[in-house]
């Protein structure tokens, strides 16, 4: 099998391994997709701090099952999956009270662990959970993401009539504007300084959109425009729409 191995940042090599084999509770995965994230970036220029070389990076990562190991029933060959990138070590007091996302050592798949730029990847069956075979898994990598975005907002108490503010409208920014619309939130009020954004945050559900270029100056300016932009949709009883652009004045 082809793997892409960074050797040192911005050494990337294809060389060729041989195909794992799913020892007992693990499983074999074909790798379908890969998205690219920042992480990703940094890994790759050398700028994310504690990264070892050589890896093989990759974490946001959907597949196809290839084959399994000894006492994994749960799973089948040729089930679509996503991959959970946080590998807990299963043993620390986070761990033992079923909070693994927390691990206190864990490793990332595609930092501590390899990852998916790789043809085939091993990991145990618990780190893997199936798709619906509708859905295409070069979509399905941005879940990772979307899970995030859920979290935070599960945190912070996003609900229906709440207003909200998302400041940038990158790809989890984007999905914190159309998360909030789902959920119910009036006004949904997006903020970015790219002007194609406001677009992209218009398509994804955004009641007003607000293209800014703020520096510390104009944070005040910013805020005070986007109470007033929560005060007039709630006056008009969330009748129209606002789109501003420029900067705050």
């Amino acid at each position: 099998m082809r793997t892409a191995v960074l050797n040192a940042p911005r050494k990337l090599d294809l060389v060729d391994r041989s195909r794992p084999v799913a020892g007992p509770g693990e499983v074999v995965i074909r790798t379908a997709a890969t998205a690219v994230c920042h992480t990703d970036l940094s890994i790759y220029v050398g700028e994310h701090p504690g990264v070892k070389y050589p890896v093989v990076m990759g974490h946001e990562s959907t597949g196809v099952i290839d084959s399994l190991g000894e006492g994994v029933s749960e799973v089948k060959p040729g089930q679509h999956v996503i991959i959970n990138p946080i590998i807990a070590c299963g043993r620390c007091d986070s761990c033992l009270r079923g909070a693994g996302n927390l691990c206190r050592v864990a490793g990332l798949f595609g930092r501590e662990v390899e990852g998916s730029l790789s043809q085939y990847v091993k990991l145990q069956s618990q780190y893997i959970h199936v798709l619906p075979p509708r859905l295409p898994l070069e979509q399905a990598t941005i879940i990772e993401t979307l899970a995030t975005v859920r979290h935070a907002q599960h945190r912070v108490g996003v609900s229906t009539a709440e207003s909200v503010v998302v400041l940038g409208q990158g790809t989890a920014g984007l999905l914190h504007t159309r998360l909030a619309v789902l959920t119910g939130a009036t006004p949904v009020i997006a903020v970015t300084r790219t002007r194609w954004k406001l677009e992209m945050a218009e398509r994804m559900g955004a009641h007003h959109v607000i293209e800014a270029s703020v520096d510390k100056a104009d944070a005040q300016k910013l805020l005070d425009l986007i109470n007033e932009v929560d005060a007039a949709w709630k006056k008009t009883g969330g009748e129209e729409k606002t789109r501003v652009a420029g900067r705050p004045s």
